[in-house]
């Protein structure tokens, strides 16, 4: 039986250092923008980091010993301006003037839309940068302390109230950010403005962290209630702009809460977390599912390591169980190259790094059969003979102009057996994986396509 197969592409671009790269602002870059291969693939773009940089942050970055080794890994001359501070201890919700010297991306959210494209930008709830001025005209929006021996997580402000930093229940605080007090409802609607200025200037926010202002997580972490609804925050800008995204970076199994809440799609950290163990069965168990668009799964981003880095030629066959899987699907740039440094998110300039011929010729192919999807997309989960009686993964997608056959085999030992003949599945003479690039030929049997798989191979056929 066929079922409706809905996917979407989100590209994540780090617009410091894409900008700084090619020497020139974000407006400026549309012809190097469409040049990217992940760019005709996506849905929408994320451009990560777009927001004014504290001046604090970037002071604090570049001095935090410990943040010296990730520099020099990807930076061998290593210089001082090479260090811009965090783009997630925001100074302001303006663009950054190394990005952008106009006041807003309207300007640049209509070209995304003149190529078919929606943007995504940041959204920060818990915090802001130590230095921002909207401390000084809001004092009281945000988290005060009368701790005074805490110096990790808490600090002086200029102007007189000690302040935690923003942090999480589990680790010490960023200390180039101030917490918002989420037990002040005036929190709430302050947000609220903040997220109406900007959403006229793009199609969806992707929000940091978006767990910590929960009132279980919140009072965990500072033993104080919250009164800050991300229901109520959500309808309201909807309310004003329905087609609006909210994206959630969230963890701790708290993807579904976050859903009911009114999230458009959660992190699925649990699925990377799963192909970083090797826990296949799970893997195979959520790819089974008839999961949805709610749900973002990636095997990098720029909190992550790289995927090469981290699965190697592996993966490839991620991306093609990604590529079978209805989902928002994240692909981070440079992913598409096969590049295995990790750029701290601090640096706005990184060493070159050469491309990885197998990943490169991969990610063309593969984008390339993704880009031929009719809209009317459908899946079909099929029945197969299997010689030692294991199960598979085999699944068929059927578009206007091609049908796409991925078989994994997520077991400990081979797995060899025939996909039968159905509608669109026909007999070839040689069939080429996508993943491996081998071709395979096929001799015309009754009971259908044969196939052989070690333990964790993808083969993705094209009809």
């Amino acid at each position: 039986m066929k079922h409706p197969f809905h996917q979407i592409h989100l590209y994540e671009i780090g617009s410091r250092l894409f900008c700084v790269k090619n020497g020139k602002q974000i407006q400026d870059l549309t012809n190097e923008i469409q040049k990217k291969t992940l760019f005709s693939w996506a849905d929408e773009i994320w451009l990560m980091g777009v927001w004014k940089n504290s001046p604090s942050s970037q002071k604090i970055a570049q001095t935090m010993p410990e943040l010296q080794v990730g520099y020099r890994k990807i930076r061998s001359k290593l210089k001082q301006d090479d260090v811009y501070g965090s783009p997630y201890s925001i100074y302001e919700y303006v663009p950054d003037p190394l990005l952008c010297e106009s006041p807003d991306l309207t300007d640049i959210q209509k070209w995304f839309h003149s190529q078919n494209k929606k943007l995504i930008l940041d959204f920060v709830p818990n915090h802001m940068a130590i230095d921002s001025p909207i401390v000084l005209e809001n004092p009281n929006l945000f988290l005060k302390t009368e701790e005074p021996n805490d110096s990790k997580n808490t600090f002086i402000h200029p102007n007189g109230i000690r302040y935690y930093h923003g942090k999480d229940p589990y680790f010490d605080g960023w200390t180039d950010t101030i917490q918002w007090d989420f037990s002040n409802s005036e929190v709430e609607r302050y947000h609220i403005q903040l997220l109406k200025k900007i959403a006229k200037q793009c199609d969806g926010v992707r929000c940091d962290m978006a767990m910590l202002p929960l009132p279980n997580v919140f009072e965990k972490t500072f033993g104080k209630k919250s009164v800050y609804h991300w229901k109520n925050i959500i309808h309201t800008i909807k309310e004003e702009y329905p087609e609006f995204k909210f994206y959630a970076e969230v963890y701790w199994g708290l993807e579904e809460t976050l859903q009911t809440l009114g999230f458009d799609a959660t992190y699925d950290k649990s699925f990377y977390d799963s192909l970083f163990h090797q826990n296949l069965e799970y893997v195979y168990q959520s790819i089974q599912k008839r999961s949805s668009t709610s749900l973002i799964r990636f095997l990098e981003n720029h909190d992550e390591n790289r995927a090469y880095d981290t699965f190697g030629l592996q993966s490839k066959t991620y991306f093609g169980l990604l590529s079978a899987s209805p989902s928002t699907i994240l692909l981070y740039d440079g992913q598409e190259l096969g590049l295995s440094k990790k750029i701290p998110v601090q640096m706005i300039v990184a060493d070159e790094e050469e491309p990885v011929p197998t990943i490169e010729s991969f990610y063309t192919n593969a984008l390339s059969i993704i880009r031929k999807r009719s809209k009317s997309l459908e899946h079909n989960d099929i029945q197969y003979f299997e010689f030692n009686q294991l199960p598979i993964f085999a699944r068929l997608l059927y578009s206007e102009y091609q049908m796409e056959l991925f078989i994994w085999n997520f077991n400990q030992v081979s797995v060899s057996g025939w996909i039968p003949y159905q509608e669109g599945l026909y007999y070839k003479e040689e069939l080429t994986d996508i993943v491996s690039g081998n071709v395979f030929s096929q001799e015309k049997k009754e009971e259908g396509i044969y196939f052989q798989l070690n333990p964790n191979q993808l083969q993705w056929f094209i009809f």
